[in-house]
């Protein structure tokens, strides 16, 4: 009896001593791997880079997805923004229901600013950064061609 429950004082020893190493290895990770949920879709013509999360949630036409903005230079203090963006893939119209910018690049550092009452739904402009997100999640496709 007495050697099982060494056993099971090694086993539990050893799982904490897993758990610690995988902390410190995601601690260790670089940067590019923290973004890794992130697949990038287009950059525009003013630098400011545009991904969007590969998590989708789709509920019949509609998806909703966490989209970034890297922008090129900081606005008002932001040097990127985060939007929760809903497709309506019937009717190819988009919409922001949530906006969050952030003073670092990557969705990192303080909040600098929020909104969290959903925008209305629009038809994206052709050739626009709307219309290259409405094609990459109803339609996983590139346009050849985009302008800002």
């Amino acid at each position: 009896m007495k050697q099982w429950n060494s056993k099971i004082l090694i086993n539990k020893k050893s799982s904490i001593e897993q758990r610690w190493l995988v902390v410190v290895a995601l601690f260790f990770l670089p940067s590019s791997q923290v973004l890794a949920a992130w697949e990038l879709v287009t950059k525009s013509s003013r630098g400011d880079t545009y991904y969007l999360d590969t998590a989708v949630q789709t509920k019949g036409t509609i998806s909703q997805v966490w989209g970034l903005v890297d922008l090129s230079e900081p606005i008002e203090g932001s040097s990127s923004v985060k939007r929760l963006y809903q497709f309506d893939c019937l009717k190819g119209k988009v919409r922001v229901n949530q906006r969050l910018a952030y003073a670092d690049k990557g969705g990192q550092g303080g909040v600098t600013s929020s909104e969290k009452n959903p925008g209305p739904w629009v038809y994206p402009d052709p050739e626009s950064i709307n219309e290259q997100l409405v094609l990459k999640i109803c339609f996983d496709k590139k346009p050849t061609h985009t302008k800002h």
